[in-house]
């Protein structure tokens, strides 16, 4: 019966391990993606509007207007974060001071220690 079991617990292991490797590459692929695109906007532009040109096909002229329309949607994407930051930082900190009201000493200490490790997304950086 052992014999039987082994090449099935083996293959189980095997997608197990191929599972869990799946997933933390892939977790740490979205977060460096989301950090470069929060790091480099304008690289996230250039991206999309080689994509546009490629798909849709793109003339010199629709080329150009692409890229004035782009333009000027992240300079009004920036100004819009940095009126809508500093409301979405305090409803930040009023949720992690609740959060912290209900909790033991030691789960606060958890608290700060995850806060930390996850900063990038508790704290939006604007770039001028």
């Amino acid at each position: 019966m052992m014999k039987k079991l082994k090449p099935w617990l083996v293959l189980a292991l095997v997608f197990v391990a191929g599972f869990t490797t799946g997933v933390v590459v892939t977790r740490g692929a979205v977060r460096h993606f989301i950090q470069q695109a929060v790091a480099n906007p304008s690289r996230v532009r250039d991206l999309i509007e080689k994509r546009l040109t490629v798909q849709l096909r793109l003339d010199g002229v629709q080329r150009d207007k692409v890229h004035q329309i782009l333009v000027a949607s992240q300079k009004d994407l920036r100004a819009l974060r940095g009126e809508f930051s500093p409301r979405f930082l305090e409803i930040l900190e009023h949720a992690e001071t609740r959060i912290a009201e209900t909790l033991r000493p030691e789960q606060r200490a958890r608290l700060e220690k995850f806060r930390e490790e996850n900063r990038q997304f508790w704290e939006p950086k604007l770039k001028p």
